[in-house]
Order: C-alpha cells, then structure tokens, then sequence
C-alpha cells in the first residue's frame, strides 16, 4: 500500500470539528492549540481536513493548523542523545525504553546493554497512545501496521543485520545509497558508545517502511 501521510498541529487556541466541511456544520468536538491530527482527506477546495478525534470523525478548517511532524518523532527527537552508561551501571532511561517490551526477561529489560532499538520504537509510539509491537525484536515490526512503498518523515524503517537479526528506527530522509534514519542503540562511531541518534544506513539492507494505521 502507498501511503501519504500529513500531520497538522492546531495553531489557534480551539479549534472545533465539525460534522460537514462548513462553520454552519454541527459542532462534534473542541480541538486546543498543540494537539496534532492526522490527516484523512480534503474537501474539494482544499481549506478543510478531514481526521478523527476522540473516536469522533469530521472536519477542521485549514488555515488554522500548521503542518508538523508525526507526534512520535516528536518523542523521538526529544531523547537524542540518551546512551547506555559505560561499564556496569544502566542509564534508567534506556531501561525505561526496555520495559516497553514483554517478550524479554526482567534481568535483560533491566540492563543498558541489551539490544534496544525496537524498545525505544515501542515507547516511542506508546506516549502517544499507539501500541507497538511490544517485542524487543527489530523485525516483529514488519507485522505491525501496515506496509507503505513511499517513505514520509517519521514512518518506521526496518532493516536486516545478518540472517536473522535487523535495526528499526524513525525514517529522516534518503540518498540514492542510504537512509538516515532516527533511532536508538544506535553506535557513535567517534565513541562507540550507543545511543539515540540520526544515522545514515545503506539501502542495501533496507527490509520495508510500515506505518500505523489511519484509524
């Protein structure tokens, strides 16, 4: 499935949804400045949106939101620069990232050092109330949500290591040979240590892009 998809942050300080892409339009709820939407379509002329707030689906007038970026990269960019603490002490929020998952041990959730790119997706996603995969496993992705062939920014990228074993992360942008990518354990080459960063990926080992369901 090709998807493309657009954020919008509310730009004023409410903002109502309305039944029918109109002001005269029975009101169904009030938006406040900050939230963000995602777009499902727009009328023909183009100055309203339709989306889906609190399960209620309906329109908001364009011209007050701005386009923004999908709310879980949001979550994403706010931890760079989070790392694993060398030697035997665990940094408290990479164990966080770890108990986004459930199909590991407490004693491997519990230490810095066990692979974490798919729990730092996991969490990611989960502050903004979307349920990931809930496995610590990069490729359990390519199950969850649905297959998109044309990348936006924020969608998921998953790649393969080796065999078996692969990397997941938040798509940035692209060359005609690699994939920048935001995510987490990701190695510093300057220091080795690994850590939540942007990160460029040969497209060699790109797997597939997937992305949350519309609702």
């Amino acid at each position: 499935m090709t998807a493309s998809r657009e954020f919008f942050r509310i730009s004023t300080p409410h903002l109502t949804l309305r039944q029918e892409p109109t002001v005269l339009s029975k009101i169904l709820e009030t938006l406040s400045r900050g939230d963000v939407i995602d777009k499902y379509e727009v009328n023909e002329k183009g100055d309203w949106v339709k989306t889906k707030f609190n399960n209620k689906e309906g329109w908001l007038y364009r011209r007050c939101m701005k386009q923004t970026e999908p709310p879980w990269l949001t979550v994403a960019r706010n931890e760079l620069g989070v790392q694993e603490y060398p030697g035997a002490a665990n940094n408290p929020r990479v164990v966080e990232y770890l108990h986004a998952t459930t199909n590991i041990s407490e004693a491997l959730r519990s230490k810095d050092e066990t692979p974490w790119c798919s729990a730092f997706v996991n969490w990611c996603v989960d502050q903004v109330g979307i349920t990931g995969t809930k496995s610590a496993l990069a490729r359990s992705w390519q199950g969850w949500g649905e297959r998109i062939t044309e990348p936006y920014v924020g969608c998921i990228v998953v790649f393969q290591r080796e065999v078996v074993f692969g990397h997941v992360a938040f798509y940035i942008e692209e060359t005609e040979t690699h994939i920048k990518v935001l995510g987490g354990n990701q190695q510093n080459p300057q220091t080795g240590i690994f850590e939540v960063s942007e990160k460029s990926y040969p497209k060699v080992d790109f797997l597939e892009y997937r992305a949350p369901k519309q609702k």
